[in-house]
């Protein structure tokens, strides 16, 4: 796994998720609240994101889940990371998230994002070639990979980001409330 880099915007929303936890101890016990009084958007997301992104760490994992799963953590997980520091930021911090990603963008109905992420995906592998060879993947500064990130051919890519189907946090979570039983007894 790639080594992630701490955002100020990553700081403030880890704060927010340690309150989360102690609200919310289980994703039945989520499930089960916002059925009896649906939760605002971003508490619903903010928790289930809190409560998976703690169990599963790699899509490697989601053998073991219900593809809803997989198509909620890969979306928000690649939406949030190129939305923080773009495409080159989500191939230095999440490379192996991007193909589900896609998969995740696609369920959700967002052709013109599919598109994009699969292009990225095609430029993944040179990216992280780059990042290794300038030894930006180890023991490095976190000034040199930004410069990296304004460098990178991925950064092109940020500029194409489709504005009517890259945030989805409300598809996402209408898709999550739609498949609840899918997200049902997860430990």
């Amino acid at each position: 796994m790639a080594n992630r880099l701490p955002t100020p915007v990553g700081i403030i929303r880890l704060v927010r998720w340690q309150n989360m936890k102690r609200r919310f101890t289980n994703i039945d016990a989520l499930l089960d609240q916002d059925e009896a009084s649906p939760l605002e958007r971003g508490t619903f997301d903010d928790a289930l994101w809190v409560l998976l992104s703690g169990r599963i760490t790699d899509p490697s994992q989601l053998d073991s889940y219900p593809h809803p799963v997989g198509v909620y953590l890969a979306s928000r997980w690649l939406q949030w990371e190129v939305g923080n520091g773009g495409f080159a930021q989500a191939a230095y911090n999440i490379p192996e998230w991007f193909e589900m990603a896609a998969i995740g963008y696609a369920a959700l109905g967002k052709p013109k994002a599919v598109a994009l992420i699969k292009e990225a995906l095609r430029m993944l592998s040179s990216e992280r070639d780059i990042l290794m060879r300038k030894g930006l993947l180890n023991h490095t500064t976190i000034r040199e990979v930004f410069r990296h990130f304004s460098e990178s051919d991925m950064a092109a890519l940020d500029a194409r980001i489709p504005d009517d189907e890259w945030e989805i946090d409300e598809e996402r979570v209408a898709y999550v409330r739609k498949n609840r039983d899918a997200f049902r007894g997860i430990k």
